[in-house]
């Protein structure tokens, strides 16, 4: 555990393979697949389309706070679906590394006379499973959890200060304030800096210290919300509720209104099965009515993969069964972490390392008490993932460190160095488990990298991913219908009218009717060259408010055919019903500067400015972005009116309609001073 020469042949090999495993997942892994993938990208895409970020009730993963999918929009500007996908994984990728090296800094700054100890803190980290599994994922957890480390860090390294700084309070504000903008439980290392300064007060030897102490505690909190109060303040005034869920959209609700087991029982928190190393199945008896054993199983082991439980087990049983496995391996280091744990609170009763151990010990005590009660208030088998505790990863690796620096001075140094060869094996198992295709089978892109692919134009990608999930599928109608958006957007009309026809035959022959399904086909139809023939299957559609888009692209067809009067009623109608609708803003300010009414264009111009580029509420009309699932492309496609004719409205033009809808304003503005 002393410095010798192996220790920086020892940091070159731990470092070395957590990076080389990251690189290997994130650039040559199947794309896209994670906890709610999907979601987290369409939010990217979202700020891209819209230029606004999304409200609580508008899809799956709307309710989080913006900051991680800032970054996921910068990495979008490159317009490649393939930069985008593969970029996110490598944000995760280094946000868990950078993680695993803040827990490494707290580790030497606790026991700066004993270095290896940072190594050991590094890779507790580095290689524990779901940091290499979550590290391939587009989420914003290990982002948060980086914030988190930095917060605290930070307010460690400021109390180990004889005299603490308020630019040190300061910047560990901003640093939660940024975690709260990038997760809801980023208010966790604020609420663990608060409780530690007001903990100290406790000790204090007189009135000017607690004082001083409780003005810290104002300063690190004034900046934090400082930081992330715009984001807060909106959700405040919209949903009268800071911390606004995405319950409110329908898809959400009823997914988990249908998971079990649906309610919790105090006994749920006591109960822990011998099974769960031989039969990792989430929905299992012996797991889904056990929080932390389901918990500790999914840190040790995927057993989730994109909430698909079937895919999970298929997986398994044509590889190593390697859950149980890890799931075996992982009681030492767990239990390495918890003696360490208790070592550390040894320490703070001895006023030993308090600036260290303190705020890591409150952390601790504070997100495994919010997820216990998150537990109970989502009672579902999908809230039990431990990406929820990835907070936690700063404790749990320098704790780890300090139960092996408690073995080398209670057993000596060679049961420690025993110890230490066996949390090695354990690091390398997980790396090995870890590494896509080298144990699990390889997955083929996830169903929803072929909307990313749409969105950015990449459609030979597309079709491959489509026509692959059409060929494996038992009932291939959402999938034909994704493909057929794809040759819509690619000009190939005709053959998306083929499709859209085929997908509308099995549908009819399974009893799966949906009204938007006779919208796509009209489209088709119309771009087709057939613009009565649109026209007719939409009037065809019983009048229903939840289809504005049927009467916005019959509007627009009616314009291309001659009918201004009707084309203007039916746009005016789709915006009564959904003003988002942005689309049909510009085709009416079209239809009305075609007609010569140059000023009420004007005042529509100025409207659709209002109501459609800032901040939209409602379903976010255009390519299908806005749905929550992979099946979600071009579902409701909308026509815009391009001089005599017609295209489809597609990403390029969302970008830039806004802007030009505020040129034309200035324009005329302009025109009439």
């Amino acid at each position: 555990m002393r410095p010798g020469p192996g220790l920086a042949a020892a940091w070159g090999l731990v470092l070395g393979g957590a990076v080389l495993v990251r690189l290997w997942n994130a650039l040559t892994g199947p794309l896209l697949w994670g906890y709610d993938a999907w979601g987290h990208v369409a939010y990217v895409l979202f700020l891209d389309l819209y230029g606004s970020v999304p409200w609580a009730d508008q899809g799956w993963s709307y309710f989080h706070p913006p900051l991680h999918y800032v970054l996921g929009w910068i990495l979008a500007h490159f317009g490649s679906g393939e930069v985008l996908m593969r970029g996110m994984a490598l944000l995760s990728s280094a946000a868990s590394l950078a993680t695993a090296g803040l827990a490494a800094l707290v580790a030497r700054a606790a026991a700066p006379e004993r270095p290896g100890l940072a190594l050991v803190a590094f890779a507790a980290v580095a290689y524990l499973p779901v940091h290499l599994f979550m590290s391939a994922m587009p989420g914003n957890e290990l982002t948060e959890a980086l914030l988190t480390g930095a917060a605290i860090a930070t307010f460690v390294a400021n109390e180990r200060r004889s005299s603490p700084t308020a630019l040190g309070d300061a910047v560990a504000g901003a640093l939660a304030g940024l975690a709260l903008l990038t997760k809801f439980s980023g208010l966790l290392p604020l609420a663990a800096i608060a409780a530690s300064l007001a903990l100290r007060t406790l000790r204090s030897p007189g009135r000017a210290d607690t004082l001083r102490l409780l003005a810290r505690g104002a300063l690190v909190t004034g900046v934090a919300l400082l930081v992330c109060a715009p984001y807060y303040l909106r959700n405040l005034q919209a949903f009268g509720n800071p911390f606004e869920l995405s319950r409110g959209y329908p898809l959400v609700s009823s997914v988990e209104r249908d998971q079990p087991p649906g309610s919790r029982t105090w006994s749920h928190y006591f109960k822990l099965s011998p099974k769960l190393f031989s039969d990792p199945n989430p929905l299992a008896p012996h797991l889904i009515d056990s929080v932390w054993g389901t918990v500790y199983l999914n840190v040790w082991a995927d057993l989730f993969r994109e909430s698909d439980v079937e895919r999970a087990l298929e997986a398994e049983r044509h590889a190593a069964r390697s859950s149980g496995a890890m799931a075996l391996a992982g009681l030492l280091p767990t239990g390495v972490a918890l003696a360490g744990a208790l070592f550390a609170v040894g320490d703070l009763r001895r006023r030993r390392r308090v600036a260290a151990y303190l705020p890591l010990l409150v952390l601790s005590a504070l997100g495994l008490g919010a997820f216990a009660v998150f537990a109970w208030l989502v009672p579902i088998w999908s809230a039990l993932k431990s990406s929820y505790l990835l907070s936690l990863s700063l404790p749990f690796g320098v704790f780890l460190a300090r139960g092996v620096e408690a073995a080398h001075e209670r057993v000596g140094r060679g049961a420690a160095a025993g110890l230490l060869g066996a949390l090695g094996a354990v690091a390398a198992a997980s790396a090995w488990v870890g590494t896509d295709g080298a144990v699990l089978e390889r997955r083929a892109d996830a169903p929803a990298s072929g909307a990313v692919r749409f969105y950015f134009g990449e459609y030979d990608e597309a079709r491959k991913v489509y026509g692959r999930l059409i060929a494996g599928s038992g009932y291939p109608v959402a999938w034909i219908e994704n493909l057929a958006a794809v040759e819509l957007a690619d000009g190939r009309a005709e053959a998306a009218l083929a499709l859209y026809r085929r997908a509308d035959d099995l549908a009819r022959a399974a009893r799966r009717p949906d009204p938007r399904r006779r919208v796509r086909l009209a489209v088709a139809t119309a771009l087709a060259g057939d613009l009565a023939g649109g026209i007719a299957q939409l009037e065809s559609i019983p009048g229903d408010a939840s289809l504005p888009e049927a009467a916005v692209d019959r509007g627009a067809m009616r314009f291309a055919s001659g009918d201004v009067v009707g084309a203007e009623a039916d746009l005016r109608a789709g915006l009564a019903v959904a003003p988002e609708m942005l689309v049909a803003w510009v085709d009416l300010v079209a239809l009305l500067e075609a007609t010569g009414r140059s000023a009420l264009a004007d005042a529509e111009r100025g409207r659709a400015l209002d109501r459609a580029c800032s901040g939209i509420r409602g379903y976010p009309y255009g390519i299908g972005t806005g749905e929550v699932l992979e099946w979600g492309v071009g579902r409701r496609p909308l026509l815009r009116i391009d001089g005599d004719g017609l295209a489809l409205a597609l990403p390029a033009f969302y970008r830039g309609a806004c802007r030009d809808l505020a040129a034309g304003r200035r324009g005329e503005a302009g025109a009439a001073s």
